[in-house]
Formats: C-alpha cells, sequence, structure tokens
C-alpha cells in the first residue's frame, strides 16, 4: 500500500514538472506570451525555460526573479522592447530591489510570421542598476545596456556599458566601456578613479567611437593628479566588433600613448603596471618627491621600490636623494 501511495505521489509530481515545462515551452516561442507567462507566475521554473530557449548552463548566471533564493523571490515584471528594420523584441525581466541581474532576451521574427529566438544578456545589478537605452546610430538601432560589476570587498567599483547592435544576428557586444569605475584594493599600487563618456560618428563608410577618459590618480593624502585621454575605436563595414586603433594623452591629438595603456587605465578591474603610472601621474609623483612631507615621500620610496628602472623613476628617485 505504502510503495503504491509513494508511486501515485511520483507520477503527480512528474506530471506537473512535466505539465510546466510544456507551458513554458509554448510561452518561450515568442516574446509576448514569455512577457505575459513570468508575469502571471509567482515562480518560474528558470531551469526549463533556459532549456526551451536553448541556452547553456552557467555558475555565473544568476535568476532575476520568481525563484526560491532570498534574491530571487520576488514577483516577475517584465517589458517588451519593439525595434524595427530589423523587425525583433527584446524581452526585459525584472526582479525586486534585491535582484541581483536584469534578464535580456531577444527575439527575431521571421518572414512566415513566427518569432526566434536570437540571444540573451543578464546584466549584473546586484550593487547598483541596470538601466537601458534604444538610440538610433545613423542607420542602424544600438541597444545599450548598463550593468554593475563592482566588487566591494576588493575596492573596485564598475559601471559597465554594453552596445548591442541589433542589426546582427547575434546578441553579443560591439562595443564595451566604463562610464564610471574606481580601483583602489591592489597592493604597492596608485588608486585611480575614473569617469568615461563616449560618442558616434560615421563618415565613408567607417563607423567611428570617440571615447574620452579622465583619470584621478591617488595613492596618498599628497597625490591627486589628473589626466585626460582619448581613444579611438572604429568599425569597417566588414566587422562586427569595435577596436581601439588609436590613443592619445590629452585632447589635443599632439601626443599618442600605447592603446594597452588607455585600456588598462580605462578598466578598474586592471591594475597597470607600475612603469604606467610612473609615466601617467609622474606631475603628481614629482610634487611629492620635491616636497617635505615625510610620510608621503616614504610612501614613493616604497612604490619605487616595486618599479623597475624608467627614466621616470631614476627622476623621482633623485629628488628624494635631496636634502629637505
Amino acid at each position: 500500500m505504502f510503495r503504491f501511495a509513494a508511486a501515485i505521489i511520483l507520477s503527480s509530481v512528474a506530471f506537473a514538472q512535466t505539465a510546466q515545462e510544456s507551458e513554458i515551452a509554448i510561452a518561450a516561442k515568442s516574446p509576448m506570451t514569455l512577457a505575459l507567462y513570468v508575469e502571471s507566475h509567482s515562480t518560474v521554473h528558470w531551469g526549463a525555460l533556459r532549456s526551451a530557449l536553448g541556452l547553456t548552463e552557467s555558475e555565473y548566471w544568476f535568476a532575476p526573479c520568481g525563484g526560491n533564493f532570498p534574491a530571487t523571490a520576488s514577483p516577475c515584471s517584465a517589458e517588451t522592447v519593439t525595434v524595427m528594420n530589423p523587425d525583433q523584441a527584446i524581452v526585459i525581466v525584472r526582479g525586486g530591489d534585491f535582484s541581483y541581474t536584469v534578464e535580456y532576451l531577444r527575439y527575431l521574427q521571421e518572414p512566415q510570421g513566427g518569432w526566434k529566438f536570437a540571444g540573451e544578456n543578464s546584466a549584473y545589478k546586484r550593487n547598483g542598476p541596470s538601466n537601458h537605452e534604444l538610440v538610433q546610430l545613423g542607420s542602424k538601432p544600438i541597444l545599450k545596456i548598463s550593468s554593475n560589476h563592482s566588487q566591494n570587498g576588493d575596492g573596485i567599483q564598475q559601471e559597465v556599458e554594453d552596445w548591442f547592435d541589433l542589426t546582427q544576428p547575434d546578441f553579443d557586444p560591439v562595443f564595451s566601456f566604463t562610464p564610471d569605475g574606481s580601483a583602489g584594493g591592489f597592493e604597492f599600487t596608485i588608486a585611480r578613479t575614473m569617469k568615461a563618456r563616449s560618442s558616434f560618428s560615421q563618415a565613408a563608410g567607417l563607423e567611428r567611437i570617440e571615447t574620452t577618459l579622465d583619470v584621478r590618480f591617488e595613492g596618498t593624502p599628497g597625490l591627486d593628479v589628473h589626466g585626460t585621454y582619448l581613444g579611438v575605436y572604429d568599425r569597417p563595414a566588414n566587422q562586427k566588433k569595435f577596436t581601439l586603433r588609436i590613443a592619445y594623452s590629452g585632447l589635443d591629438r599632439r601626443t599618442t600613448m600605447p592603446t594597452k595603456d588607455f585600456e588598462d587605465l580605462a578598466d578598474p578591474f586592471t591594475d597597470p603596471a607600475k612603469e604606467t603610472f610612473l609615466v601617467y601621474a609622474l606631475p603628481g609623483l614629482r610634487k611629492i618627491a620635491a616636497g617635505s612631507v615625510a610620510d608621503d615621500r616614504e610612501w614613493l620610496r616604497d612604490f619605487l621600490d616595486h618599479a623597475k628602472d624608467t627614466p621616470e623613476k631614476r627622476t623621482l628617485l633623485e629628488l628624494l636623494a635631496k636634502p629637505r
């Protein structure tokens, strides 16, 4: 009798799971039915939904809502953004204030009138909001998605803005940058705060994005120096992603800088080489070396102990060696 009752219970659970998976499979066939499904259910079987969409498992993926984990326990809200030329729709699924992510699910409309799932972007928002903006750059619709990748325990703050070209068949960023960030958690380094803004232009079949990067260097109370840099990205007609072609130290475009230096300074998760800091923070470091604040001078000596021999290092050591 017990075995018979257990079999009935297991069969009922299996039937319920099968019915739910079938409902999800039907809902996932179009952006409108999917948005309706996630908003009308207090819980969402995300495993079944991702399977229905053909998405693979990932240890770094977090459900935005409709789950049983505290950060995902809130109900889902869904917004559908429609785009023409090519015809498509993006379902944006959000949870509550404590949710870790916002889910962006893209569909392309097929010639026969049906819908084809065309990719996912899961934007982090644990330490800051995820917002989106649909803009027209030239003749192309571009979706800008912001996410927050900050690691507070490591002293790293980062807001990322990804640009998606909605004329592309997939749903991968064609350009990404950090509008707002800071880094100060690395050992024997110089802390920095960065802010950036990007602008788009197009001429003679070449698309271009210019990113202005403002960096404030800090490492001790006596160091406070600013630098402004310009990175020029472009994309020929037959290329998918934008590539950093040239970078300048200053906005007058008279002095070039290595593109790697520009990328390292712009990314708070990258710890630039000590020698890189010696080049771009040199005016502030010279002021410390020539000054009389003992604690700042000792900090600079420790920093130089971990740097390779360069003209900048030798200049600073000569200033530190002068009696005060």
